[in-house]
């Protein structure tokens, strides 16, 4: 009881010291062995910053990786299995018997023994059970498909972080065109409030006047720094996403505002919306998980046959009484629950429904894609709009500022005027900027969508350059809409959309029930390796 007692285990708290040296060991971690900023950062290399050195898509890398590891681990279970065992066997005493007469109940033969106290044993067995084969062989095939699951989640992962790379980064460039612009308009306006003080204490005009004058420069004072507070926050959010120390210093480079235009979209809605039935990393996700429930089911029936086990061995008993210490083996054994059968009806009734909540789950999936696509689009053309808007609006304000600097120096306006103008000026510069973050975001958003990846499939290796140059290349592809080139011919998928140039339809979607299957694209090793 006392050598029972010694083996409890009570709980045992992570005391302070090992908190930090955790805490260092994993900052350390965090942000080891990144390479150099150099120069301004681009979009292209924002992202291959991010696909590098993101957190949650070393996580989706680890987690393929594992998969993949244990599928090399099924493959290995389907191997007969070779058992190798030896021991050493003492008694105190003889193991001797006699025997008695089942007749007379006499002893017919005095006490004797075939066994030495001291005995050594050694075996080699091999055995390979059929059925455990078959559940293996099933086993294995449904790691497989998780594997390639894992696969579509890493691509979910890495499109959802280019999308917040994108947003984050034109909102950050955005920022750091017009930092400066607000804080000469802050500078201005504090300089005004710091004379509209002076002229209250002064008694220059009356005490109403002078505070509603004081009212209106702190408005605008306040909308500027808000403005500023919300500029300083774009960059910090961005360098989150790079996986960046916090505070680390960096420029982004930011093209002049004559050079903004609205992106070219060079597919047409259908084409975005079959490519997403075939691409979207989702749908092929659960295109996996469907296959995993056949193979459950077929699990299930293959457990209620016989099972045989073959097996053969080398065996070893240091015995003396024996006439062979060392012998062969082998043997075939057969057994099977007669009971099982009683439980076909209901295994196959389970494996239709899993099999049907599979189909559905992925049919309902499908209308979920269609609907973001085509979401995706709407809010491009209204992006596209607004920005438009705002570049006028922003152009007309700009002329206000310029009107009203030209009739300030003529002692037409007042100073107050002038703050007016030039804070409504930043503003409207602002929500022009915003709005065309807002485009480019809308127009990743639609890529996003149809599944088309913003990384190459194969890169030749995870260098900054090579990732960077990797990431412009596919940009330049995408841009120029040509299928062929996307590695994807849409004609031969055969997957029928609706035509949007006649009355509305309703979308069959048991036209693309056994999508799933279709593999036009090229795909990884560890997708061909499992075909």
């Amino acid at each position: 009881m006392l050598s029972l007692s010694a083996c409890g285990v009570s709980p045992e708290r992570i005391t302070l010291d090992e908190q930090v040296l955790q805490a260092n060991a994993d900052h350390q971690a965090m942000f080891a062995k990144q390479a150099p900023i150099e120069g301004a950062i681009s979009l292209d290399e924002a992202m291959a910053r991010a696909i590098k050195y993101n957190l949650n898509q070393r996580l989706a890398l680890m987690e393929q990786a594992l998969a993949s590891n244990q599928l090399d681990v099924a493959n290995l279970s389907m191997l007969p299995k070779l058992a190798a065992s030896a021991g050493w066997n003492h008694r105190s005493n003889v193991s001797a018997s006699s025997s008695e007469s089942i007749r007379t109940g006499t002893e017919s033969l005095e006490p004797s023994t075939s066994q030495e106290r001291n005995i050594r044993t050694a075996d080699l067995q091999l055995s390979w059970n059929i059925l455990d084969f078959g559940l293996s062989y099933f086993s294995a095939k449904a790691q497989a498909n998780r594997a390639l699951g894992f696969e579509e989640k890493r691509r979910y992962i890495v499109a959802d972080i280019m999308q917040k790379v994108r947003q984050a980064y034109w909102n950050a460039a955005t920022a750091q065109r017009l930092q400066p612009q607000v804080k000469s308009a802050l500078e201005e306006a504090q300089k005004a409030l710091a004379q509209a003080r002076q002229t209250e204490e002064q008694r220059l005009l009356t005490p109403l006047a002078s505070l509603q004058y004081q009212k209106e420069l702190l408005t605008m004072v306040r909308q500027l720094e808000t403005l500023d507070a919300e500029l300083a926050t774009a960059k910090s959010r961005l360098a989150a996403l790079m996986n960046l120390a916090p505070g680390t210093p960096y420029r982004l480079q930011v093209a002049s505002a004559q050079q903004w235009q609205v992106p070219d979209l060079n597919f047409r809605l259908t084409q975005l919306e079959q490519l997403a039935m075939i691409k979207r990393p989702e749908i092929r996700e659960e295109a996996y998980k469907a296959r995993n429930a056949v193979l459950e089911t077929r699990s299930a029936l293959l457990k209620l046959l016989p099972g045989a086990t073959l097996f053969s061995g080398l065996n070893y008993n240091s015995n003396d009484y024996l006439v062979n210490n060392d012998w062969a083996d082998a043997g075939v054994k057969v057994s099977w629950n007669l009971l099982n059968v009683f439980s076909f009806p209901s295994i196959k009734r389970t494996g239709e429904a899993r099999e049907q909540v599979a189909h559905l789950r992925r049919q309902a999936l499908r209308m979920t894609v269609l609907t973001q696509v085509n979401v995706a689009w709407r809010q491009f053309q209204s992006a596209s709009h607004l920005f438009e808007r705002s570049q006028e609006l922003q152009q007309v304000q700009s002329r206000i500022l310029k009107q009203t600097d030209n009739a300030l120096q003529s002692q037409a306006q007042s100073l107050l005027e002038r703050v007016r103008a030039n804070t409504e000026t930043v503003l409207a510069t602002r929500q022009r900027d915003r709005s065309y973050a807002d485009l480019r975001t809308a127009y990743g958003a639609i890529y996003q969508a149809a599944g088309l990846d913003a990384v190459p499939l194969y890169v030749r290796d995870d260098k900054i350059s090579t990732l960077t140059n990797a990431i412009r290349q596919e940009r330049q592809v995408l841009a120029k809409g040509d299928l062929s080139e996307i590695g994807i011919m849409l004609a031969g998928a055969h997957v029928m959309m609706p035509d949007r140039t006649t009355q509305p339809q309703t979308v069959n979607l048991d036209l693309w029930q056994n999508l799933g299957s279709l593999q036009s694209v090229p795909l990884t090793s560890l997708d061909q390796a499992s075909q």
